[in-house]
């Protein structure tokens, strides 16, 4: 009797010995796969070594905000060109019944006073002009070519260069000025022409 309890007591701290052990394993393994699952610094504070060849500590997302960030200002003066909206401009297109085209265009100036007249909301010459142009542009197109991406193109070009044409001589003295100083060129008035909305309907 005494030796089934003596053996029976060495059994217990056996497995007692045993399991005590095993726990520990697992609860350091455990810890492991836990700190190697954790993102950046959580990782590190967890015992984590970093990777051959990996850097330690956080991404580098600051500095690319940084050389994202827009500059200020420019050639154009600091609150940018002027801008004139043609919005919802609909016209006909040729060959269908019931065939329309819807565009959004806005037009960019590199001239500051061209550009505040046209986009201005009392009744201008310049922006009566520019709008029978642009929808002299877009105007008669058949339903295939208003379908076409390089016919969209076209007319951008066409817009642009025909509104350049029409206003070459409107500059302000400090353009005349600067390119008397430089030697170079005039720029053009019209900085561009982006169409922002193209939709067919029928």
């Amino acid at each position: 009797m005494k030796k089934m309890i003596i053996f029976g007591g060495i059994g217990l701290v056996v497995l007692l010995l045993l399991g005590g052990g095993g726990f520990y394993a697992w609860k350091a393994l455990g810890a492991k796969k836990v700190a190697a699952a954790l993102p950046g610094d959580a990782a590190q504070k967890e015992g984590a070594a970093p990777k051959e060849g990996e850097a330690a500590g956080p991404a580098k997302e600051e500095d690319d905000d940084e050389e994202e960030a827009p500059a200020k200002g420019g050639e154009e003066g600091g609150g940018g060109p002027p801008v004139m909206t043609l919005n919802r401009l609909i016209v006909n297109l040729d060959g269908r019944k019931n065939a329309f085209l819807k565009c959004d265009i806005h037009i960019l100036f590199r001239n500051q006073e061209l550009g505040k007249l046209a986009a201005s909301d009392k009744p201008t010459p310049e922006n009566s002009i520019i709008r029978s142009m642009v929808l002299e542009a877009i105007s008669g197109k058949t339903v295939e070519a208003a379908s076409d991406m390089e016919t969209r193109e076209s007319i951008r070009q066409e817009i642009k260069e025909k509104l350049n044409t029409k206003f070459a001589n409107r500059h302000s003295k400090e353009e005349l000025d600067k390119a008397k100083k430089t030697g170079k060129k005039v720029k053009p008035p019209i900085k561009d022409v982006l169409i922002v909305d193209w939709a067919l309907q029928q």
